[in-house]
């Protein structure tokens, strides 16, 4: 029972990870909204919004990848230095070992960036814009991953034939096999059988799951005692901090939750930014004008009074939300035409999380400035969100829209279908905003 279920494990943990993927990509959500449970919301995009979430840069599966990779060199590293203390040499594990390394960094630092910055991917050695010192670190580094792999590689270059022999005794060699297809697939475009960067994003994790079910399979005996326990410690030490520094790069990649750039220099969206965060961000972009969508301060937010600070410091023109209901207008209209002052560019504009009202914002302002169609609105909102929009945002659209602007919200061919899901709550924004607020409350 216990070799029957080594063997099948595996396999199970492989194909049920496929599953996860075709998950995402065929079920469509479809809760009710608690706070407006009459108000109908159809999904507008071709996918799945949390399909579109997970595969962002920098995200979900990015971070898987950089787990699996962590788990990767972790089993490497510790049967590198079990086979040697053996005399048994190091076999191939120093080649498994740079190539999860190179793929941590790979995941920890992916690209395209959200706003332009050049990143610190391995790409970015190709990138004019990398300064020097990053450039030939990254070249030092790649290059010594190279001739670690290719120095292990050499050495058993006549014992192949016997390596790969072993793996398949031992059930590896099919998950070597699905590696080194899949992995590769991380570079191919597969857009047109889901969202932009989905499926080469699960190829990748796919690859690197087969990559390290393999390894496992293949390591040495090491028990949880003496010096063997000492080396299984230092892996899993080691693992961890690899976690820890990766993600660490990940956040300096988007020192800013959710950060994006809508415009290039002239318009950012984003979560609440951390203190540090915004300081990183501002150093690339150089805000000029902050929007606060959330009033942080009347729920004592840890940070506002540091971006408070921050704005003042560095002359950066505050506007702030008093979440006066009465005031909503004014306050959506200020807010609108700071997005469209060349004088207060560039604008970063958020929220609390960025997942309610910034998308909510941004869909009025591609609809009124930009003259976007409402359907590619609300898809950006969904894309973002990775879920759809809250019903209050089809009510807030339904009140503002033919406001701000009559003649293209009286001619989109979306606008009645929002109308039509709204049909059973005609509230203004001040009445549906209180009862919001007793919801939340409650």
């Amino acid at each position: 029972m216990r070799r029957a279920f080594g063997a099948v494990w595996p396999w199970l943990a492989f194909l049920s990870s496929v599953g996860v993927a075709v998950w995402y990509l065929v079920y469509f959500p479809t809760e009710i909204d608690p706070e407006f449970p009459t108000v109908e919301r159809p999904t507008f995009s071709p996918w799945p919004p949390p399909a579109y979430r997970i595969a962002e840069p920098g995200d979900t599966l990015d971070h898987v990848a950089l787990y699996l990779s962590a788990w990767g060199a972790g089993i490497a590293g510790m049967s590198w230095f079990a086979a040697h203390r053996r005399g048994g040499g190091p076999r191939l594990w120093p080649t498994a070992l740079a190539l999860s390394l190179a793929s941590a960094w790979y995941a920890a630092a992916p690209g395209p960036t959200f706003d332009g910055w050049h990143g610190l991917g391995w790409r970015s050695v190709l990138n004019p814009a990398l300064p020097i010192v990053p450039k030939a670190t990254l070249l030092l580094a790649g290059l010594a991953l190279t001739a670690l792999g290719w120095w292990a590689v050499r050495r058993e270059w006549r014992s192949l034939g016997e390596r790969l022999q072993t793996a398949r005794i031992q059930g590896a060699l099919p998950f070597l096999i699905l590696a080194t297809v899949l992995v590769p697939l991380r570079q191919a475009d597969l857009s047109g059988f889901g969202p932009i960067g989905f499926w080469p994003r699960w190829a990748h994790v796919l690859g690197l799951l087969a990559f390290d079910l393999a390894l496992w399979k293949l390591r040495p005996d090491v028990r949880w005692r003496g010096r063997d326990l000492v080396v299984r410690l230092s892996a899993i030490s080691c693992m961890l901090g690899l976690i820890w520094a990766g993600l660490w790069v990940s956040w300096y990649h988007r020192p800013i939750e959710r950060f994006k750039a809508i415009i290039p220099g002239r318009l950012y969206i984003s979560a609440m930014p951390s203190p540090d965060g915004l300081a990183i961000a501002h150093e690339r972009h150089h805000f000029k004008t902050i929007v606060n969508l959330f009033p942080e301060d009347l729920d004592e937010h840890p940070d506002f009074a540091a971006e408070r600070r921050f704005a003042e410091e560095h002359g950066i023109q505050y506007a702030l939300n008093d979440n006066d209901a009465e005031r909503a207008d004014a306050f959506l209209d200020h807010t609108l035409s700071l997005a469209r002052d060349p004088e207060a560019w560039p604008v970063l504009v958020h929220c609390h999380a960025c997942m309610d009202r910034t998308p909510a914002w941004l869909g009025i302002y591609r609809f009124v400035v930009q003259d976007w169609p409402l359907l590619d609105a609300l898809r950006e909102i969904e894309q973002h969100r990775g879920l759809r929009p809250k019903a209050s945002v089809f009510l807030l659209y339904n009140w503002n829209l033919p406001r701000l602007a009559p003649v293209r919200h009286a001619q989109d061919p979306t606008a009645p279908v929002i109308d039509e899901c709204s049909q059973h709550q005609r509230l203004a924004p001040a009445a549906y905003m209180r009862i919001a607020g007793d919801v939340r409350k409650r």
